[in-house]
């Protein structure tokens, strides 16, 4: 599932192909690229960054493309024919990056852009963690609203899925239908910092590991014994919408 990691990944991969180079061809399926082809050809790429779950491509003459892939989108080195699923293709003399089934492709002002990316919360693998802003944001959400709510929420903290909600509650022991009235001050901050733990060691490679060996502690793991004490994992809906979770009733209370 694309979470921040699956960015970040992406992101290391393109560079490249892009960064430093001039776009030679440009195509997709994307209405925006279609709209504003002309002002992406020949323009150079600034740079490519990453924000929670936004992919950022900022070329020299002050427009970006912005990416979310959503569930079913994914980032890939080559070319490839055009077609409903071809959301992008960006080529250089190095090579060509395509976008396929991403549900946002979207091309405006870097300003525009970066100012409807305000509303989310601090990225969690940013190298500066903005812990103040976390704070406040984290302060604010409802009481009523489920710990799995909390850690999905992109306006609280940037870049953490449904995989890393499952370990983060799982490592930090909260069963994950708690509710956030029930939360301290203390293990809100436990948490943010349990996700980045988890998830920076696992950024710039392929396999994601949170439990050692290329494993994951509960994710995907129901009916299977919980690696820290042998209970049996469980799986249930949690949440608003709600969301498959992972958990284990012997290690979350």
């Amino acid at each position: 599932m694309p979470e921040g990691d699956t960015y970040t990944l992406a992101a290391d991969r393109i560079r490249p192909v892009l960064v430093g180079r001039a776009l030679t061809a440009v195509s997709g399926s994307a209405p925006d690229v279609r709209r504003h082809s002309a002002l992406l050809l020949e323009a150079t790429v600034d740079g490519v960054r990453t924000l929670g779950k936004h992919l950022l491509v900022d070329l020299d003459n002050g427009l970006t493309i912005h990416i979310h892939l959503g569930m079913p989108g994914r980032v890939t080195l080559g070319s490839a024919a055009d077609g409903p699923g071809v959301r992008l293709v960006l080529g250089t003399e190095a090579g060509a990056v395509t976008v396929r089934a991403a549900p946002t492709v979207q091309v405006d002002r870097r300003k525009v852009i970066d100012h409807e990316l305000r509303r989310l919360g601090p990225d969690v693998l940013a190298p500066e963690f903005d812990e103040e802003r976390f704070r406040h944001q984290a302060s604010l959400y409802p009481g009523d609203r489920t710990v799995s709510d909390f850690l999905l929420d992109q306006r609280v903290l940037a870049g953490v899925g449904n995989v890393y909600k499952c370990e983060t509650l799982f490592a930090e022991g909260i069963e994950p239908a708690r509710t956030m009235s029930t939360v301290d001050s203390a293990t809100r901050d436990a948490l943010a910092e349990r996700a980045r733990r988890l998830m920076l060691p696992n950024a710039h490679r392929i396999d994601r590991s949170t439990a050692g060996r290329a494993a994951l502690w509960v994710y995907e793991r129901e009916g299977w014994p919980c690696l820290r004490c042998g209970t049996k994992i469980v799986a249930g809906w949690v949440g608003e919408p709600a969301r498959i979770t992972y958990w284990c009733p012997g290690c979350q209370l």
